[in-house]
């Protein structure tokens, strides 16, 4: 009973239990996780928009690749990772509220495709097109790249949903506006 009327005596500008710093820098976690999978999602929509520029030519898509794969390799998949590390923070923060928990874990689980994509089928398939002459290409180049091209699908609509939910996770957290407020 004691403890009851603590908790009722408490002043409204109390903060609730489960405040401080953890709580605040796992609520951080989930901003930065926007940023990151938004980062993610606009390169690999970029890379996804500007295959439609190169047309059919296999000289033109193979030099492509050849020259963004290197530094693609060593950027996109560590920003993935982080932008997992940081949404599994995010939903260890959105722990107490069902519909951003949902959320984030759906987002979670669609960077987490899009990196499973990336490693099966984007890295042999990149690994090979590194040995390839752009002028002389293999005779079965335009299957790997169909292969690509609907893996990179995949990927890309796996990482915009991601990011698209975290950003609606974090508007689910927000609370409402009070109505007596002028």
């Amino acid at each position: 009973m004691a403890d009851t009327q603590e908790l009722s005596a408490r002043p409204p500008s109390t903060p609730p239990t489960g405040s401080g710093p953890v709580p605040g820098l796992l609520g951080a976690a989930h901003r930065v996780a926007i940023i990151l999978s938004g980062v993610l999602a606009g390169a690999i929509l970029a890379t996804w928009l500007s295959e439609a520029s190169l047309g059919g030519s296999a000289e033109l898509w193979i030099g492509y690749h050849q020259a963004i794969t290197p530094s693609y390799t060593k950027a996109v998949p560590p920003i993935g990772g982080l932008a997992l590390l940081a949404t599994l923070a995010a939903l260890a923060a959105s722990w107490r509220n069902p519909r951003t928990r949902r959320l984030v874990l759906v987002a979670m689980a669609c960077l987490l495709v899009g990196m499973l994509v990336t490693v099966i089928v984007h890295f042999p398939i990149n690994d090979e097109i590194m040995t390839w002459r752009p002028a002389a290409p293999p005779a079965d180049w335009q299957d790997l790249r169909a292969q690509w091209l609907t893996a990179h699908a995949v990927r890309t609509w796996f990482a915009v949903a991601g990011f698209v939910l975290l950003v609606l996770a974090h508007s689910s957290q927000r609370p409402e506006p009070d109505a007596q407020r002028p």
